[in-house]
């Protein structure tokens, strides 16, 4: 092990995999471990699991909706921006938001679309040619989610693809050949502003027709902290729905079947006894995680594991 402090903020040190020897020491000498970074000031980096719970159930020491979810500082108007989605949302607001929801989202009400997820995931699959490569991150997992997102909210089928180049831009904005550039019309935030004036438009157009049975109609006839939603809100909310789902779930897909090629006697297992799907998933959710941080800042003076940590500092 070398006796150079350790950039775990650079991207060049997760090219060839997890630093999992790098973590393992970081979690027994420094688990608390102050990174720099470059233009701007730097973050705690919070690495054992009891602390990430105490700093995730401690809204009112560690906010979110102050700094934003992103370890880079943002300018004000993409920050309140932000601040309009559940993400970036602390309690009691938070609460609010999520409560008239979570009815739609049980194990029930989304089991209740396996057929129709199982038959979109054969529309997926006959679409792939028979023979040669498959680039199996676009070609195959990234569209899914933002059709079953169609289905939960409605949204007219033909305008399905488009949402989806939209949720990618949104998400991959580091990568020009994805998230596009300033040369193209697609500069930071501008697929998202796009995504938005749709939903916006989406919600005035429902709003003039009868109620349905699907996620839209639920949360444009719900009140949140106290008051309907607006289509504006809607327009935030629904950008939200679209981006996240798509990101995690294309992530979580693409990174769980590399998994189970580079562990071979896994995917074997699986394979051999499909009841062991389930816990497959819940490990592939630990081992693959789509989701590698968030970012809180710190709302007092306050130690961890014996660093002080002051208001203000990112988390």
């Amino acid at each position: 092990m070398t006796t150079a402090k350790p950039d775990i903020y650079s991207p060049d040190l997760y090219i060839a995999g997890p630093p999992h020897e790098l973590f393992t020491e970081l979690r027994r000498t420094r688990p608390v471990f102050w990174q720099d970074m470059p233009g701007e000031p730097g973050y705690w980096a919070v690495l054992k699991h009891a602390d990430v719970e105490y700093v995730s159930q401690h809204p009112e020491l560690f906010s979110a909706e102050s700094g934003g979810v992103v370890l880079e500082d943002m300018e004000e108007s993409r920050l309140a921006a932000l601040r309009g989605t559940l993400l970036a949302m602390d309690p009691p607001r938070h609460r609010a938001y999520r409560k008239p929801l979570v009815k739609s989202f049980t194990a029930k009400v989304v089991g209740g679309m396996e057929g129709r997820i199982r038959e979109i995931c054969r529309e997926i699959f006959a679409r792939l040619p028979e023979d040669g490569a498959v680039e199996f991150v676009h070609d195959v997992t990234s569209s899914l989610p933002t059709q079953v997102i169609g289905e939960l909210m409605g949204l007219p089928p033909e305008d399905w693809s488009h949402l989806h180049r939209l949720a990618e831009r949104t998400t991959s904005q580091q990568d020009p050949e994805v998230g596009g550039t300033e040369g193209d019309g697609y500069g930071p935030g501008a697929a998202a502003r796009e995504m938005v004036g749709y939903a916006i438009g989406f919600a005035a157009k429902r709003r003039a027709e009868e109620p349905r049975e699907d996620l839209t109609s639920l949360i444009l006839e719900s009140e949140f902290g106290g008051k309907m939603m607006t289509d504006a809100d809607f327009g935030s909310f629904f950008m939200q729905l679209v981006t996240a789902g798509n990101d995690t779930t294309k992530t979580m897909l693409a990174a769980g079947l590399h998994a189970l090629l580079t562990h071979p006697d896994q995917l074997a297992a699986v394979r051999a006894d499909p009841s062991l799907v389930p816990g497959a998933v819940e490990e592939v959710l630990r081992w693959a995680n789509p989701l590698h941080y968030f970012r809180r800042t710190a709302t007092q003076d306050v130690e961890l594991r014996g660093v002080r940590i002051k208001a203000g500092d990112k988390v």
